[in-house]
């Protein structure tokens, strides 16, 4: 079973994408931001990766580089409320998928390699 790091700071957002990439077949690990998204992928090694790319402490953006160094190849996603962010900060390079958030979680299904 393929497992997934999910993290945003809304749980709201958190719980409904839990369990439809749950209902997928996925393991799902939650994390509320990106300080501690990089302490569990350090420890869970989950095979794909999804940030939001603003929330409190440390960003989706800000936390490429550290989770970059430790597997270099693990997929991330980028996943945001404004997918402009994605087109004008050189960072988004790192990830395979800019996602942009919606009630409906196809696109981001479909992002998932």
């Amino acid at each position: 079973m393929k497992s997934i790091l999910l993290a945003d700071n809304k749980k709201n957002i958190r719980e409904f994408c839990k369990q439809e990439l749950e209902d997928e077949g996925y393991r799902v690990i939650l994390a509320r931001d990106g300080q501690e998204a990089i302490k569990l992928f350090q420890k869970k090694r989950p095979d794909l990766v999804i940030l939001d790319l603003r929330m409190p402490r440390l960003g989706g953006l800000d936390a490429i580089g550290p989770i970059r160094a430790i597997a270099s190849d693990v997929p991330i996603i980028l996943f945001t409320a404004n997918d402009e962010d994605c087109l004008t900060d050189g960072r988004s390079r790192h990830a395979v998928a800019c996602v942009e958030k919606s009630e409906d979680l196809t696109e981001l299904k479909r992002a998932i390699v």
